[in-house]
């Protein structure tokens, strides 16, 4: 058998020869490691075997981790050596295939098979590779699925997602690409609009409690000066035109529906008259929450599905 030739990769650091020395003491030394790992799990399972019926391991933890402290080691270390020892009995180790490749396969069902064959023109087993053939995450991931799924693991607590996100959106640029979504802008548009919703429901209850309060009280409906005199809500000589229209149609709008609702034939209309007027309103809220934004915000800009909801009409036959 003819020896290839290491080359190193970093020619203006190491020799081949230096190259090619450092890589067979790293591949002695792992596979020393693997060697002591596999005998560490065939002594495990000899003392503990698996039961293949399905039967739980009763006991097993216990003695596992009383010999895990008598040897310096650690319970949870023996208990992955004895499993990858059993799925991988003596006969179809691979010598020279690290124990971590071995650790990478092992829920493989032609895993026996799949270790003889390193993926595409490689010529050797690492523990990415083992990872990904089998499904799993590996350790550096390089396509933007395995990105994306190395996010959602360390992002999985709704605390750490939180904080990435806040940390995400304060790029400009991510925070453009973002809202070039319209998928994204609708889920925010939602989100946005359920918090001013759960904030109007807790105002109104803080109102309540405090209505049934002064019921309680008796001097809570003697009038007082300060609730005689009320102060205006503006001072509508220096209120700007904008402001006075708001208020404007807002006060019309509230005067039109106290005076219409009382006299509703409701029982008289049709489910595609309700509908329309349902249909109406929705757009109203969605309108007076897009006036609410600009308030709080100062951005009186439209976004895509803000303007499908007021441009939405009742189409239906």
């Amino acid at each position: 058998m003819v020896r290839q030739k290491i080359i190193s990769p970093f020619p203006k650091r190491f020799t081949d020869r230096q190259w090619s020395r450092f890589v067979k003491q790293g591949r002695d030394l792992i596979q020393e490691e693997s060697r002591i790992q596999f005998e560490l799990g065939d002594i495990v399972l000899k003392m503990a075997p698996i039961v293949e019926n399905g039967a739980r391991d009763r006991g097993v933890f216990t003695v596992l981790d009383r010999y895990a402290d008598t040897i310096g080691s650690n319970v949870n270390t023996l208990i992955v050596y004895r499993h990858v020892a059993h799925a991988w009995p003596p006969e179809h180790r691979v010598p020279g295939v690290p124990w971590s490749v071995h650790e990478a396969l092992d829920a493989l069902e032609d895993r026996f098979e799949i270790i003889q064959h390193p993926p595409g023109t490689a010529e050797r087993w690492t523990k990415d590779m083992a990872l990904r053939r089998a499904g799993r995450l590996p350790n550096r991931p390089l396509t933007r699925e395995e990105k994306l799924d190395r996010v959602r693991v360390l992002t999985r607590e709704n605390e750490g997602a939180l904080g990435a996100v806040e940390e995400m959106i304060r790029r400009p640029d991510v925070a453009h690409k973002v809202m070039a979504s319209p998928e994204n802008q609708r889920i925010l548009y939602r989100a946005h609009h359920e918090q001013r919703m759960e904030a109007a429901s807790a105002r109104f209850a803080a109102a309540q409690e405090r209505d049934d309060e002064d019921a309680d009280d008796p001097l809570a409906h003697e009038e007082t000066p300060q609730q005689v005199i009320r102060e205006p809500a503006v001072d509508y000589q220096r209120a700007s035109r904008e402001v006075l229209e708001l208020i404007g149609s807002g006060t019309t709008f509230l005067v039109d529906l106290q005076r219409m609702i009382p006299q509703l034939h409701v029982g008289e209309f049709t489910d595609r008259e309700v509908r329309a007027v349902l249909d109406n309103h929705r757009r109203i809220r969605a309108a007076l929450d897009w006036c609410d934004s600009a308030l709080a915000t100062g951005d009186t800009t439209v976004d895509e599905e803000l303007a499908r909801i007021l441009a939405e009409g009742d189409d239906e036959p």
